[in-house]
């Protein structure tokens, strides 16, 4: 496994511990990594199917099943060989973050039309992220982050980068224009801090679904 590369350029200056409104970016695949990604998402897709989906927000449609069903597969529980790397980016950018960690983490399909609206993610601010790896597709416009009343922030997208968040920090992806089709992975952290009972009920040992998973450091 290849060490970590230096920063990407940071969206906003990084404080400690990282305020509500700000993101910083790491690299984290590399480009053929992608590639298998977007395999194994396609993959995914398959196995869901619209009916699947209960649907209660208008965040996504039903349409995005890999998004809709997030709680029911983990991305790392598939992919154990990233999480020492994923580990090392989070010691590096939320050194303050208390083990062990809770861990969602789901593929986000976004073809020709489709993009997810304005969200946040739940959790305790200082002690829950929110974070994107743009996988494929088109870079640009990317990925917007607003806190209310100010003004929005689009960062645009590098192939394999991570954009780490607040969980409070209101982020969303404009409808695809492109032909080519978006694959993302969306993932939320909770530190120990932030570890609730409706979270330790959820996690892959207590559930048949694999939704979330606990990492040490």
């Amino acid at each position: 496994m290849k060490p970590l590369s230096k920063f990407f350029n940071s969206l906003l200056v990084d404080v400690n511990p990282l305020a509500s409104n700000r993101c910083i970016e790491f690299p984290f695949l590399s480009s053929q990594e992608c590639d298998d990604i977007i395999k194994y998402a396609c993959d995914k897709k398959q196995s869901f199917s619209i009916s699947d989906v209960e649907l209660n927000n208008d965040v996504y449609t039903r349409d995005q099943v890999t998004t809709a069903n997030f709680f029911k597969y983990n991305f790392f529980s598939d992919h154990p060989d990233y999480i020492d790397r994923f580990i090392g980016v989070l010691k590096k950018s939320l050194p303050w973050l208390v083990y062990p960690i809770a861990v969602q983490a789901w593929v986000n399909i976004y073809n020709t039309g489709e993009g997810i609206k304005w969200h946040i993610h739940d959790g305790l601010n200082s002690h829950s992220y929110t974070i994107n790896i743009f996988v494929g597709g088109e870079t640009k416009p990317g990925t917007s982050y607003m806190e209310p009343g100010s003004t929005v922030t689009t960062i645009e997208n590098k192939l394999g980068g991570m954009i780490i968040s607040n969980c409070s920090l209101w982020h969303m992806v404009t409808p695809n224009e492109s032909k080519i089709t978006r694959y993302s992975i969306g993932i939320t952290i909770h530190d120990y801090e932030a570890i609730t009972q409706k979270i330790l009920k959820g996690v892959s040992f207590n559930t048949s679904s694999q939704g979330v998973i606990l990492l040490t450091d």
